[in-house]
């Protein structure tokens, strides 16, 4: 597994910068502190996902453009051990790129322990997403309403909409999302 070459930390503070924010700016508007924002920064700590998902908000950006080097790949072609590993939480859950955030359409790989859940975190995100489920079961909550996902079965997600994702299932859940970038 291909670990990043340009931390996020260095990738947060670059992208704030140019958008001519203060880490106070930042802090207030992601509820986290200057102090820890900064420690970020320097890659003194690792983020959560929850943390990650306030910072791209408030700078109005995607995950994967925390991740994107700005360099094409020569080849289109992104072979399994070949994806970049951007978030993980032990065992339980990781989050893989399937592209190198150059392309206009992004797409991750994200798989999840049996009983593990993304419960505490509400996703609503500026572009359109679909998830197809290729092994195990899934249970994605929005509006209210719970969806069961099996292998071979998708959701199409629209902008903005809060939804959480659980593994409900006895084995790793592997799944597929994909959006195109603003």
């Amino acid at each position: 597994m291909e670990k990043m070459k340009l931390s996020v930390g260095q990738r947060v503070k670059e992208i704030r910068k140019q958008q001519k924010k203060t880490l106070q700016n930042l802090a207030e508007e992601t509820g986290l502190s200057a102090a820890y924002l900064s420690n970020l920064e320097r890659n003194v700590i690792s983020p959560t996902l929850d943390q990650l998902q306030k910072v791209c908000f408030s700078l109005n950006i995607n995950i994967t453009d925390l991740l994107s080097q700005g360099k094409k790949r020569e080849s289109p072609v992104v072979k399994k051990n070949e994806r970049k590993l951007f978030f993980s939480e032990g065992d339980k859950v990781k989050y893989e790129m399937l592209c190198d955030g150059s392309y206009d359409i992004e797409g991750i790989c994200i798989t999840t322990q049996c009983g593990f859940n993304y419960e505490r975190t509400s996703w609503g995100h500026e572009y359109d997403e679909i998830a197809i489920v290729t092994q195990g079961e899934m249970c994605v909550e929005m509006l209210g309403q719970k969806y069961y996902l099996g292998e071979g079965d998708s959701i199409y997600i629209k902008k903005n909409t809060l939804h959480t994702f659980k593994n409900i299932g006895d084995e790793p859940c592997v799944s597929y999302w994909f959006y195109k970038k603003k």
